[in-house]
């Protein structure tokens, strides 16, 4: 009997950290790009960790936040399957000295106040010697963790491609 009740709750425990789960395969893949993580950063419902792009030549850093929206229940997951949003930011760093790019960065900022991108559109953003290209996809967490080596192959091209499409974004803005 307190064999069944303790699989039930490792059963139950396993199906909640799903999304800490992919956090570390988020990590690993990343790694394998040669990209390490430099910050971590978690709240209740999302984590966040920031990886150097060390040898790429337009991005500094590249954010990966992963919110779980469904699944933390055994009957959620059953219904609704562990559902979670990938937000994926990549990091142009330049230090801004020329007034002509002060210009160009406020036409973006007024251009995006506008602008609402719809999901998977990705949106440029300033800071002051930083601009941002932001994108977000829904992703099924069960397909990335605990399914062996073809799952994290398919994590890294997920990434991989997302991450080459902020690069396109960003060219312009490299300095």
């Amino acid at each position: 009997m307190f064999g069944i009740l303790a699989n039930f709750k490792h059963a139950a425990e396993l199906r909640e950290s799903k999304d800490e789960v992919l956090v570390g395969e988020l990590v690993r893949a990343m790694a394998r790009q040669g990209f390490p993580a430099i910050s971590f950063v978690a709240d209740n419902d999302w984590q966040r960790v920031q990886f150097r792009t060390v040898r790429d030549p337009v991005l500094h850093s590249v954010y990966l936040t992963l919110n779980r929206m469904t699944g933390s229940g055994a009957i959620s997951e059953a219904l609704l399957g562990s559902q979670a949003t990938l937000t994926v930011t990549a990091e142009v760093k330049n230090l801004v000295a020329d007034p002509d790019d002060l210009v160009a960065m406020y036409k973006t900022d007024l251009a995006n106040l506008f602008k609402m991108p719809a999901l998977g559109g990705i949106k440029l953003n300033h800071e002051m010697n930083s601009v941002f290209a932001t994108t977000t996809k829904y992703i099924d967490i069960g397909k990335y963790v605990m399914k062996g080596e073809e799952s994290a192959d398919a994590l890294v091209r997920l990434l991989d491609g997302t991450i080459d499409t902020l690069r396109d974004r960003l060219k312009g803005y490299k300095r």
